[in-house]
């Protein structure tokens, strides 16, 4: 006689609840702080897999390739560091606040900033050339206007943006050569108020002098 009871399944183990369990975010947040700290050619699925507790053939849940993990990963931080400027920045109304703003951010030992001045030496893969010239353009664009909105001329707040955003990146180049790592400190603090300082003007009268 047919057992009556129903088969039941067999209880899944802790990597296949894993497995199932993981997102698309996961691996690229997880190829991201790769990228922040070791750059992207070594972002690789294998050691990523062993990071995140599952085995390689997770990530084929989620992505074809590892280019199609990069392209993801590089979006999805590109949307994030949007979202910091538009809260922390571009909601500000008075320029000079504005651009105070933009320099104690700059200062700050987010993991954005360890992903842009990371991808800058990889700057010759074409997934991260595309990605650097989108956000550096639009970065600048913001500083341009907010130089426009002091009463800067076109032409002055161009270049002045332009000299704004190099300090920016010659900051983050400085802190990872000598540190390896973006510090969090007082005398952090102390440098993006003197930057401040230096490209930012106090008074009118020195909007007028660098427009003429």
């Amino acid at each position: 006689m047919p057992n009556s009871q129903k088969a039941t399944k067999a209880p899944e183990n802790s990597q296949e609840k894993r497995k199932k369990s993981l997102s698309t975010a996961d691996w690229e947040e997880a190829a991201l702080d790769v990228i922040a700290h070791q750059g992207i050619s070594q972002v690789a699925v294998e050691p990523l897999a062993k990071l995140l507790g599952v085995t390689k053939g997770s990530f084929y849940w989620h992505f074809s390739n590892r280019l199609d993990l990069l392209k993801a990963a590089l979006k999805r931080w590109r949307a994030s560091d949007q979202r910091i400027i538009e809260r922390e920045i571009l909601s500000i109304d008075d320029p000079l606040k504005r651009l105070k703003a933009w320099f104690n951010l700059s200062a700050q030992p987010l993991r954005s900033h360890l992903i842009y001045s990371t991808l800058l030496a990889d700057r010759q893969h074409p997934v991260v050339a595309k990605t650097l010239k989108e956000i550096t353009v639009e970065r600048l664009g913001h500083l341009q206007q907010a130089y426009r909105d002091l009463g800067y001329d076109p032409d002055r707040a161009r270049k002045q943006a332009l000299l704004a955003y190099s300090v920016y990146v010659g900051y983050l180049h400085m802190a990872k050569t000598l540190h390896g790592r973006l510090q969090d400190s007082e005398a952090i603090e102390e440098y993006a108020q003197y930057v401040a300082e230096q490209l930012m003007p106090t008074i009118p009268d020195q909007i007028e002098s660098a427009n003429s």
